[in-house]
């Protein structure tokens, strides 16, 4: 027993020293997975909504409420593709034009457009002749939505008449579960040549649960049923499509344009102990990163304290100088081939890649080799 509330001791010590911890926020871009460095000026369509097969698919009616005081409509209406669709609409083209990447047309415009092309006018021809490049459209390729009902029994010990106790149920809830399920694809064409520049799907699910209300149970047998939901009717399913939508969104405009992602690394124990160390640690920890960086790269270059050449690193870091810290990192790794340095440099290197290559998009530099970044080789001493 000692063993075990000795071992317990020290893994809340060690988790408490490393929630402590100074670390430094690297900030950084990362590139968009497709290069659509020739398709910056981008036409949004309308989202084609989805028809489900048989008119409605659920009952008017949530089942599962039978024998209580609970009655519940459906939360599903008929107009819910329709909504989901122009949610849709709004949630792309919203981030789309919040990379700050594309020059975009608003769906409604590039609609118009379109209907052109049904009526014997070439509405691509149109929109591409007032600069546009691609053409985004998006559809629901499948949706899904389900309610039932759950019941959970609550149980309590009473006391019986031999002196013992007895388990019985004292209530139950009953649960509303809803679930909506959706596909979501798109693709981008050329405008000029309809050439399919990127695509993707997606597939997703959400699912909600809510009390409904609860019967609760006498010692006599008989019961009475509480309703702690108020409204008659099950809420909506478009806010559970609302949720994936925002998943599926993101998703799509980190694939698209380039996006910042944040990396944290923490400092270096002071070890072996330096005092000069210790007030550029406090330095670190009030964020005055320009000061600790100077005060770090003072003792790294007067007498090679690895952990202070390698916060100084991450200062640099910290400030948004990522060619600066990988350089300096790797000064301390050749000189002290140190395990961390090492691996925090791999960190760094990637990190400056994935900036430059982003840098190389966002600047409309053509992509050479699908990297569209040269990457600097350093020399690291084994």
């Amino acid at each position: 027993m000692k063993r075990v509330g000795l071992g317990i001791i020290l893994i809340i010590l060690i988790t408490t020293l490393m929630g402590c911890a100074t670390s430094v926020s690297v900030r950084h871009l990362v590139p968009g997975q497709v290069d659509l460095t020739d398709a910056r000026n981008l036409a949004l369509s309308s989202t084609a909504a989805y028809k489900f097969s048989f008119g409605r698919p659920l009952s008017p009616w949530v089942s599962g409420l039978q024998g209580t005081d609970f009655t519940l409509s459906s939360g599903y209406d008929y107009g819910l593709s329709d909504d989901v669709a122009s949610l849709a609409t709004r949630k792309i083209a919203s981030a789309v034009s919040n990379t700050q990447y594309f020059n975009t047309l608003d769906p409604e415009v590039t609609d118009a457009y379109l209907k052109l092309s049904k009526a014997g006018d070439d509405g691509k021809a149109m929109m591409f002749s007032k600069g546009y490049d691609a053409l985004l459209s998006s559809e629901i390729t499948y949706m899904d939505v389900e309610e039932r009902i759950e019941g959970e029994d609550i149980k309590e010990f009473v006391a019986n008449s031999s002196g013992g106790s007895t388990e019985l149920v004292a209530r139950r809830d009953y649960y509303l579960i809803q679930e909506a399920t959706l596909s979501l694809s798109y693709k981008i064409t050329s405008l000029s040549g309809n050439q399919l520049l990127a695509s993707h799907s997606y597939t997703d699910k959400k699912v909600s649960r809510l009390r409904v209300g609860s019967r609760y149970y006498a010692s006599d047998g008989s019961f009475q049923d509480e309703r702690t939901y108020s409204r008659g009717f099950a809420p909506s399913f478009l806010p559970l499509f609302s949720d994936i939508l925002d998943n599926m969104t993101e998703k799509m405009s980190t694939e698209l344009a380039p996006s910042w992602e944040t990396v944290r690394l923490h400092l270096m124990a002071n070890k072996p102990k330096n005092s000069q160390a210790e007030l550029a640690l406090e330095y670190a920890k009030d964020r005055q990163y320009q000061v600790a960086y100077n005060q770090y790269l003072s003792i790294w270059n007067q007498s090679g304290h690895v952990s202070s050449g390698y916060n100084a690193a991450l200062m640099l870091a910290g400030l948004g100088d990522l060619e600066g810290s990988v350089n300096l990192m790797n000064e301390v790794y050749n000189q002290s081939n140190n395990k961390k340095a090492y691996s925090t440099l791999l960190v760094l290197q990637e990190a400056l890649s994935q900036d430059k290559m982003a840098q190389r998009q966002i600047n409309g530099e053509l992509v050479d080799d699908g990297q569209g970044v040269t990457m600097t080789q350093y020399m690291v001493v084994e």
